[in-house]
């Protein structure tokens, strides 16, 4: 039986789920290298943990970590959750020191209760068949999705060659050219001080940043959202300047939104009375009226996707449907009635920002004759 109850105190749902996190990530973790360390908000978003409190600190203490840090103490063993920093102090909370029975910052012990975490054998301490949720320890591993949110800032250097072999892939995969992803991770981490899986792992932050901007993303790397708001933008501007194109910076302000919805309780903002005007250059692509009125005569008002009828009228008494071109313009898609179809307003937002676009583009050309995969 595992010794989940153990000192006079038992290890409750959210502790076991959270020491089974931390056991999986010890293997990406070097003691006293502090870079290689977790984040609370990398442990919190892996657990899916909902927000209860103002920081991941707080919501984490409730819901797992508080009562894990008491169990590893009147266990016995090593204290584990050590390895949780705030990255900004680069050191763990004073609740770690305080329920481990030590004065604060006391570094050197810290330390060598990460060289004990490692060491120890923790497989009498894990219940079997503990459910972990699916994006927990999705692909590429969690370790290294760890090692490298925690690790050295990447160089504007290393992001703009990730972008340019991802957009090189996507240019591949459209033409129907073979191609193999991982030749282009390892290029990459023989030219920079990074593994191979860390560079997959950046090509599925592209792909979360290309879903934000409504564009398509390349198949096989599914996005990967534990990306910070400024790394993100750095990708979508280096993405434009690696197309030659102009975008309105839309992807941190995304990323700022989603982080704030995760928190309970949101308190009503000021706002602002007088919002400031700012002007941005963005590329737009000339679109032939006669293509467009073609696709909304042929769908007599009934939306192409989900087959119901407009849902409403416009000013002028039209049906109210959008076209949508089936590979995206900025994705270099034709302005043709083989690459365009009259959608709601519903499946045009989702075929651009849905979690099952794809499948929604594989409907579309089975159902609609005159569709042509481009």
């Amino acid at each position: 039986m595992p010794k989940i109850a153990q000192g006079g105190c038992e290890l409750d749902d959210a502790g076991r789920k959270l020491l089974a996190l931390l056991v999986a990530l010890l293997s990406a973790v070097k003691p006293g290298d502090k870079k290689t360390y977790i984040s609370y908000k990398l442990v919190h978003d892996q657990l899916g943990l909902p927000s209860l409190g103002i920081s991941c600190e707080e919501s984490l203490r409730r819901q797992g970590l508080t009562a894990l840090t008491t169990w590893t103490h009147d266990a016995g063993v090593p204290a584990i959750t050590g390895v949780i920093i705030d990255t900004s102090a680069m050191a763990p909370e004073e609740d770690y020191f305080r329920l481990s029975g030590r004065s604060a910052n006391d570094f050197s012990w810290w330390t060598s209760e990460i060289e004990k975490s490692k060491a120890f054998d923790w497989s009498d301490y894990l219940l079997p068949n503990l459910e972990i949720e699916p994006h927990t320890l999705s692909s590429p591993t969690l370790a290294t999705a760890v090692e490298e949110a925690n690790g050295a800032a990447w160089t504007v250097d290393e992001l703009r060659s990730a972008v340019e072999a991802y957009l090189d892939m996507m240019a591949h995969d459209r033409a129907g050219k073979p191609y193999v992803k991982k030749q282009y991770y390892e290029k990459l981490a023989g030219k920079f001080n990074r593994t191979a899986k860390a560079f997959e792992y950046r090509m599925q932050n592209i792909s979360y940043v290309l879903s934000l901007m409504g564009r398509d993303w390349l198949r096989g790397l599914k996005p990967a959202k534990n990306v910070g708001a400024q790394v993100a933008g750095q990708i979508e501007q280096l993405l434009a300047e690696a197309e030659g194109r102009q975008v309105a910076p839309i992807v941190a302000f995304e990323i700022a939104v989603r982080d704030e919805v995760k928190k309970k309780q949101l308190p009503v903002p000021t706002g602002s009375d007088s919002p400031q005007p700012f002007t941005s250059a963005s590329t737009q692509y000339a679109r032939d009226p006669e293509i467009k009125a073609w696709i909304l005569q042929q769908a007599g008002g009934v939306c192409e996707c989900c087959k119901k009828s407009a849902p409403f009228k416009a000013a002028d008494g039209m049906p109210y449907l959008e076209v949508h071109h089936v590979r995206r313009l900025a994705d270099q898609g034709s302005d043709q009635v083989s690459n365009a179809v009259a959608v709601c307003p519903n499946c045009h937002r989702e075929l651009h920002y849905g979690a099952y676009s794809k499948q929604l583009v594989e409907q579309l050309y089975l159902s609609v004759e005159r569709l042509v995969c481009e």
